[in-house]
């Protein structure tokens, strides 16, 4: 029986219409030999039938008959069912660029890495009128500072890619009620514990557009973010408006912060001694400052959902 290159999973819940522009974007891809592991939480609506929509042999669903809450345990499910060489996760928000996968096969080969952390474009949420293509904002996200693991950067799932054979060695994800903060930023930074080999490749490969960053997202059927990037991904001129805006953003955030709040830069620059510690420690920094602010675990997840429409579990 046939093993693909590359196993992907999706963790999803009730937003097909955002997952079948994920999907695409995979079908789209350049790089052709790969399956793609669709898990949904519990879903309630019509993921299943658009997922068979797609009539590909190389996608297959698998729902959990209870509800879990977020990402965690789909995205177990989903590496348990891989059967490629390397895993991909994509958020089922997220899109790649089409010729990401195909890239990521070379890079691999190249640096002789565990795990691929790769940029990615940002799609700002839109103002009070709603979505304009006129008026987008990027950032650039996962961008660790000289090719080092940073626990200061918050990496998102799609933006990695690493082999299937390291999970092994990471261990599972951990479920949300039981973290200070986010089980994909603990899971990666326990892979960074144990050793395994990272690298940072100076490209943009994802186009992000964070439901958690869009008031009561899930709610809403549409998506005109998504109607609007998911057939110009192949276009090379929006790429290079997407990162010119990226670094004028990026740009204007630091004189913000060196010249209109140094406070913040000071008690970032203060902060690092503690931040140093801390990882000698295995304690990720970000648990510690989550753990002073929430106080309980689980309370950050909570937020998110209850900030997107969803219901507490």
């Amino acid at each position: 029986m046939h093993s693909p290159k590359i196993s992907i999973v999706i963790a999803t819940y009730n937003s097909s219409h955002l997952l079948s522009y994920a999907i695409q974007s995979i079908i789209n891809s350049s790089f052709h030999d790969w399956e793609l592991i669709v898990v949904g939480d519990c879903c309630t609506d019509d993921t299943g039938a658009v997922v068979k929509g797609f009539n590909d042999d190389r996608i297959s669903f698998f729902n959990l008959e209870k509800n879990s809450g977020q990402q965690a345990k789909p995205n177990n499910i989903g590496i348990s069912k891989a059967k490629g060489e390397y895993l991909a996760f994509l958020n089922q928000d997220d899109l790649f660029f089409p010729d990401h996968l195909e890239k990521c096969i070379y890079e691999m080969k190249e640096s002789k890495a565990d795990f691929l952390i790769i940029p990615g474009i940002k799609i700002l949420p839109p103002g009070p009128n709603g979505f304009d293509p006129n008026q987008i904002k990027t950032d650039i996200s996962s961008v660790h500072p000289d090719g080092k693991f940073s626990t200061n950067v918050f990496s998102v799932a799609s933006t990695w890619f690493l082999k299937r054979s390291v999970t092994e060695k990471i261990g599972q994800w951990e479920m949300e009620k039981d973290l200070y903060y986010t089980p994909s930023q603990e899971w990666i930074f326990r892979a960074f514990q144990k050793g395994i080999k990272f690298n940072f490749p100076s490209r943009v490969g994802v186009m992000i557009i964070l439901s958690g960053e869009r008031k009561n997202s899930y709610k809403k059927k549409f998506s005109p973010e998504h109607e609007y990037f998911s057939p110009r991904l192949n276009d090379p001129e929006l790429k290079a408006q997407m990162l010119e805006q990226a670094a004028i953003f990026g740009y204007k955030k630091f004189q913000e912060h060196l010249f209109f709040q140094p406070k913040v830069l000071v008690k970032r620059v203060m902060g690092l001694p503690l931040d140093f510690i801390l990882k000698k420690l295995n304690i990720h920094p970000s648990s510690y400052r989550f753990k002073k602010r929430w106080k309980k675990k689980g309370k950050l997840i909570e937020k998110v959902r209850k900030d997107t429409g969803l219901s507490s579990t």
